[in-house]
């Protein structure tokens, strides 16, 4: 007994260590780049874009609103086909070869690194899809990320589909209603909070991404404006604006204070690192808000 006793004394003091370890190196992360971001951090820099900026990296509003456009457009385009597939592997498909292969290769793809997509896009969109997308840009940045984000999103939605009770399904069958009207009017709406926190949390995953950015969307200093010009290199004779145009997005900004350290201030560096940081935060807060709601209802 006292052995038992004293084993579960270890494992709990483990535990208490490791979750302690963890909590202080996110507190010193937090607290470095804080502490870095203070000189430089003022509302008119989170306002103002750099082409407005005095000098190379002085402003983050073009970047964050590229860093908004890039997450809600990427996550929006990959909901249709992430919620789509997981309706059809969990109500129609049943459980044979090809859906166990299938399912095999969303998880290769969840794990694929996010450069190797980025290269993809960049040989694809950028590069052979140049006429159409505009090569780097903001349509090319959208199309990439909402690839990487889409196995998240459909796991998620798989997960809030597997969540329905199938005692209200089988309800629903004994009324008359086919599997179809079934679906739609009783296994989403169920499951819509589920799918709405995997949206958000797919918003926050593509936020925070450097690579794919890097490699489709380019970077801009200026805010995205629309518009169209005549362009012969584009289908059609024509650039439209934004969406064939370079996009901005906060880790890139980050990757470009260390890039160029003769010429942005390592301030102004942490200080984006600071915003995204937020962003991403909010963004965590808002899924765990819906969760919460969720076992509340």
């Amino acid at each position: 007994m006292n052995i038992r006793r004293m084993e579960g004394t270890i494992f709990k003091g483990i535990s208490y260590t490791a979750a302690s370890l963890t909590i202080l190196a996110l507190v010193l992360i937090l607290g470095r780049i804080t502490l870095e971001a203070i000189p430089s951090l003022s509302l008119e820099m989170i306002f103002t874009p750099e082409s407005e900026a005095a000098g190379f990296g002085g402003g983050l509003a073009n970047a964050i609103i590229g860093t908004i456009i890039l997450s809600l457009g990427s996550t929006l385009l990959a909901t249709p086909f992430a919620v789509g597939t997981a309706i059809y592997l969990k109500r129609y498909a049943g459980d044979g070869k090809f859906v166990r292969f299938f399912s095999f290769m969303l998880d290769v793809m969840s794990g694929t690194p996010s450069i190797v997509l980025g290269i993809f896009a960049l040989l694809l969109l950028v590069y052979s899809m140049r006429t159409i997308t505009g090569g780097f840009s903001m349509i090319s940045g959208i199309i990439a990320l909402a690839i990487l984000i889409l196995p998240v999103l459909e796991r998620a939605s798989e997960a809030a589909i597997e969540s329905v009770p199938t005692e209200i399904e089988h309800a629903s069958y004994a009324l008359g209603a086919n599997k179809w009207e079934t679906i739609k009017l009783i296994t989403i709406p169920y499951a819509l909070s589920g799918i709405l926190t995997g949206f958000v949390l797919s918003v926050g995953r593509a936020a925070e991404e450097s690579a794919v950015v890097i490699l489709s969307a380019g970077y801009s200093q200026f805010i995205p404006e629309f518009k169209t010009l005549p362009n012969e290199k584009f289908l059609f004779g024509i650039k439209i604006y934004p969406f064939q145009d370079l996009i901005a997005a906060l880790p890139i900004t980050v990757y470009h204070s260390f890039e160029f350290p003769h010429m942005i201030d390592r301030s102004e560096g942490f200080a984006a690192a600071f915003v995204l940081i937020a962003i991403v935060m909010i963004i965590n807060a808002i899924a765990r808000l819906i969760v919460w709601r969720r076992r509340i209802g």
